[in-house]
């Protein structure tokens, strides 16, 4: 195999996990929000917390991009 090939996939299977991970605990934090808020039976309006979004964590698309750049430079070069 080579190592460009190599190195691009796992760069994007670490980005995508990376990606995976922030968004759970994200989504598991915002719950925990509303599940206080609605525990302490406070009035007013449901806090709307924001999940992570794609561009949240520079390392995430910084992973993606890098790994894509290899995957096709790996795949495109002669051997």
């Amino acid at each position: 195999m080579n190592f460009f090939r190599i190195s691009g996939i796992v760069l994007i299977i670490m980005s995508g996990l990376l990606y995976t991970l922030e968004r759970g605990f994200s989504l598991i934090s915002t719950s925990l929000v509303r599940a206080g808020f609605y525990s302490g039976t406070m009035s007013g309006e449901v806090p709307q917390v924001d999940v992570n979004g794609f561009f949240d964590n520079v390392f995430v698309p910084l992973f993606l991009f890098t790994g894509v750049v290899l995957a096709i430079y790996g795949f495109t070069k002669k051997a």
